[in-house]
């Protein structure tokens, strides 16, 4: 397993590799010189690194990276302009040429992972009810790339009893990782314990070199440092873990483009956000409702029983009835940009659509 699955570089560098030839053929198209292109590819590349768009990662969607993308393909533009005779029209060439490398990689990379070949065997740490959760959700969730193999119990001594209703084997305890890894050929570890942990264990794991992710409540007590951004599997956040930070010119630099990034996003999303609020107000008579998972689009009059109207359909099917709970979370991430990465918290599970209709019923 370990010499057939690729590193976790393997996906930044084809995500890389994949911008490369759509900027390339945008200045081509754009009937530009070969100097001009390959300047607007290294600023595009430069700007998708400082986005962090060529990060692993266990959530494979390319709507995630849309506005990264499109700061990218604005910086490639300005440089087309600058070097060469091009016009304003190359914008939506490059965007379309990283779009498209972008998608491909990710779903190539998907593929893979649906069908074994690529992902990681790991062994999940904790045995309550996280855990457990966690464990079910990898494991019915193949193409998130982590497959569990088995859990390792976070205190001494170990308990027989706690393998009862784990969806993999117990296959010791945290001081005896180490070896239950080797036998299990495992390549990465997840914290979801939410007590405290062995830190020299912890440390000794981080030395060697393996893949560590934190649910929310070890990411508060284990040692190493967060890698941003937290993903969420089955609204749990997960964050990585690594020995060292990054040094702080790449930390100044990266904020700054998370900061560029979330008011591109917000730039594209809050007109859109009005309109569709404005629709959701003439159809319901309201336009925002309070659920579980944060706020969203009203789909149906309060108090009805009936089934929601055109507008609410749409937004149902199409998922953005969640768009203002999106807005809210690129507002917070460029209220955090100019700070430390936060260690995330858990949030209430999303609700079924009847739970949300029945907060609209009660409102």
């Amino acid at each position: 397993m370990r010499a057939r699955v690729p590193g976790r570089a393997r996906l930044a560098t084809a995500l890389a590799a994949a911008q490369v030839p759509g900027v390339l053929l945008a200045g081509a198209l754009a009937g530009e010189s070969l100097v001009p292109a390959l300047a607007a590819t290294a600023v595009a590349l430069a700007v998708a690194w400082a986005a962090d768009l060529h990060r692993p990662r266990l959530v494979l969607a390319v709507t995630a990276d849309l506005p990264g993308l499109l700061l990218a393909a604005g910086a490639a533009t300005l440089t087309l302009l600058a070097l060469g005779g091009a016009t304003w029209s190359s914008a939506p060439l490059a965007l379309a040429g990283l779009v498209l490398g972008h998608t491909l990689v990710l779903g190539g990379a998907l593929l893979l992972r649906r069908t074994g070949r690529l992902g990681r065997r790991v062994l999940v740490v904790g045995t309550g009810r996280e855990a457990r959760r966690l464990g079910a959700t990898l494991l019915g969730a193949p193409g998130l790339g982590l497959r569990p193999v088995g859990f390792v119990a976070a205190t001494d001594p170990l308990d027989p009893t706690r393998a009862r209703g784990l969806p993999g084997p117990l296959l010791g305890t945290l001081t005896t990782l180490p070896r239950a890894m080797a036998e299990a050929r495992a390549d990465a570890v997840v914290l979801a314990h939410d007590g405290p942990l062995d830190a020299a264990a912890l440390e000794g794991l981080l030395a060697s070199g393996a893949e560590l992710y934190a649910g929310p409540e070890a990411a508060r007590t284990a040692p190493g440092h967060v890698r941003p951004p937290a993903e969420l599997v089955d609204g749990l956040p997960l964050v990585r873990l690594e020995r060292r930070a990054a040094p702080a010119p790449v930390r100044v630099v990266r904020r700054v483009a998370e900061a560029l990034v979330a008011l591109v996003a917000l730039a594209v999303l809050l007109p859109l956000t009005v309109v569709l609020g404005v629709l959701a107000k003439l159809e319901t008579g309201g336009v925002l409702v309070a659920t579980d998972g944060g706020i969203r689009f009203r789909t149906r009059r309060p108090r009805s029983v009936g089934r929601p109207g055109p507008v609410g359909r749409v937004l149902r099917r199409s998922h953005a009835d969640a768009l203002p709970e999106a807005v809210a979370g690129w507002a917070r991430r460029l209220r955090k940009a100019g700070g430390a990465a936060p260690v995330p918290s858990a949030p209430p599970a999303l609700t079924h659509q009847a739970q949300v209709d029945a907060g609209q019923l009660a409102s």
